[in-house]
């Protein structure tokens, strides 16, 4: 079985314990996941089984869409609500401060990963530094943030929706928020709402397959899991297109070639002269096919 599977994760659990549960329910030996939940967060998360399993470093590309709901006037460890607060100041900022800053955000930013994360420094994770107070150098990431919308604000609470770019930190974001508005902020609600183009609309909670593996215990009925699973054909046709009428691509495999093309992300390349071959590509932002891969679907 090859495809994806589009899980709701819930909150209070990480990405990784998440997958080792789907593995006692499927069975599938060859299982991961694409762009990493906080075990705060909640919201879709893209379970890669067998050959969709190469589509992983592709949805972790792409553009996510999050539902943020941020607590003003305090600081925490963590830039979110598991942490230790740190620093408790008083609010105090216009509307129209509020709007600047929040506008300051938007488009082409930088920001340095948050030491409670998953980034190494010298081969170890930095929450490990962390855990024992130590904080090393970091180096800053190019982001983009493609929307910032506050849906509301009421005490001192704002609820924010964003549209970003890959490598995007959103507690790193409401803690550099707070920091301009100069009373601190963190994170006590994150939900991701979208990834490349899935939806949450279209997942599927835990609880629900748990219920459904009793159902499948008693009626024996394995179909009731595969309608679950995007199939891989789906996926891949789904993709944009380029055609080659060799295949002296693949001779380039993993190495830089350029070719014309107006597309970062994620593609399929067709060989005019072996079109039972099914390659996905990465193309990025100068036009460059940076990799390809053969993908088994059948």
């Amino acid at each position: 079985m090859h495809g994806i599977l589009l899980l709701d994760k819930p909150s209070g659990i990480s990405s990784n314990q998440v997958l080792q549960q789907i593995k006692k329910i499927f069975y599938f030996s060859k299982l991961g996941y694409s762009g990493i939940l906080d075990p705060l967060a909640s919201g879709i998360l893209p379970i890669l089984i067998g050959e969709g399993t190469k589509f992983s470093k592709y949805l972790e590309n792409s553009i996510k869409t999050y539902h943020v709901i941020l607590k003003l006037g305090q600081s925490t460890s963590t830039y979110d609500s598991e942490g230790v607060i740190v620093e408790n100041k008083i609010i105090n900022f216009s509307d129209c401060e509020f709007y600047n800053f929040l506008n300051m955000f938007k488009g082409h930013i930088t920001q340095l990963p948050p030491m409670y994360s998953s980034v190494k420094y010298q081969g170890i994770q930095l929450y490990k530094y962390a855990r024992k107070n130590f904080i090393v150098p970091r180096i800053l990431r190019k982001i983009y943030i493609y929307k910032l919308e506050c849906i509301k604000r009421y005490d001192n609470f704002v609820e924010l929706k964003i549209v970003c770019s890959k490598g995007t930190y959103v507690r790193t974001l409401v803690h550099d928020l707070g920091q301009m508005l100069k009373c601190g902020a963190h994170v006590i609600f994150l939900r991701r709402l979208q990834i490349a183009s899935y939806n949450i609309q279209d997942s599927i909670t835990l609880k629900k397959i748990y219920k459904l593996k009793r159902c499948y215990s008693i009626l024996k009925n394995y179909d009731i899991f595969l309608k679950l699973i995007i199939p891989l054909k789906v996926i891949f046709f789904a993709l944009p297109e380029i055609r080659f009428f060799s295949p002296v691509i693949l001779q380039k495999k993993n190495k830089i070639c350029f070719i014309l093309y107006r597309h970062e992300g994620i593609i399929r390349i067709t060989i005019e002269k072996s079109k039972d071959m099914f390659i996905i590509g990465h193309i990025n932002k100068f036009g460059t096919l940076v990799s390809c891969k053969i993908l088994n679907i059948d």
